[in-house]
């Protein structure tokens, strides 16, 4: 018999400032009616854009101008961290405080190419850092852990789920993941959906990777107009007490979303 069902929302790529209002106004209203047991920021929760190395090695001046990252940081406060600590926070009192987790993404790990040149800055300019997260109650999971034995990707484990930020971004990225991975997960980074199984002949078992979208918007300047996969969308998972899980991927289409007969609309 199963005696407990962890409830967690995954919120997948926002980039903001580029990220995709409507969608995370919906999906907010989600987590207001859902109170998840735990809420997970998975990656690139910020565009990191004043630390662009892309554009900074091409020298792209026009693009760095005005680009403040103290400025992203409290705009990224205000408009995405505080409402999410508020949705947290639990209404009935003999209701646990959920678990808020932060993993950094490619995006924020930037900042290191930044300490790179300039490490006289570190300890002062890092999301963890600027955002205050550990005394808001966040736990900040980076993009690399730095370990006795190398340097590993950031993973959270959810019962039998392995939760990261990804790393592919081919074609067919979740059969690359499955086929790197022992054992199932879910992740973002792509900004689109895929699902894929790896089985075994002998019998021994399987296990799936799957990518759950994006919240940010779908039509960034460095596509330049060209066709994309991405998608409006964000994993809902359940996990039971014996470690087996549900993920579930609410699509956004154009602000909104049903999930267990409920419409949530980010355009009201």
């Amino acid at each position: 018999m199963i005696k407990r069902i962890e409830k967690i929302v995954l919120l997948p790529d926002i980039h903001y400032p580029h990220h995709n209002r409507e969608a995370v106004k919906a999906v907010f209203q989600f987590v207001e009616w859902f109170k998840p047991d735990t809420a997970v920021i998975l990656g690139d929760g910020l565009e990191m854009e004043a630390v662009n190395h892309w554009q900074r090695e091409k020298g792209n001046r026009k693009f760095l101008e005005g680009k403040r990252l103290l400025t992203e940081y409290e705009g990224f406060d205000n408009e995405i961290l505080t409402p999410l600590d508020k949705l947290c926070e639990p209404s009935d009192r003999r209701r646990k405080k959920p678990r808020k987790i932060f993993m950094g993404g490619n995006h924020e790990h930037w900042i290191n190419g930044l300490f790179a040149k300039f490490p006289e800055f570190i300890g002062m300019l890092e999301p963890e850092v600027a955002l205050h997260l550990k005394e808001r109650g966040w736990e900040w999971i980076p993009f690399m852990v730095n370990k006795n034995n190398g340097v590993n990707r950031g993973i959270v484990q959810f019962g039998k789920l392995s939760v990261f930020h990804g790393q592919h971004w081919n074609k067919f990225h979740a059969s690359k993941t499955a086929d790197e991975y022992s054992k199932s997960c879910a992740y973002a980074h792509t900004h689109d959906i895929q699902f894929h199984t790896k089985v075994f002949a002998d019998n021994v078992g399987y296990h799936t990777a799957q990518s759950i979208g994006c919240l940010c918007n779908r039509n960034p300047v460095f596509k330049w107009g060209k066709a994309n996969r991405w998608v409006h969308a964000f994993g809902v998972l359940f996990i039971q007490d014996d470690g087996y899980s549900n993920l579930y991927e609410p699509i956004i289409v154009r602000g909104k979303f049903v999930f267990a007969g409920k419409l949530f609309d980010g355009n009201k």
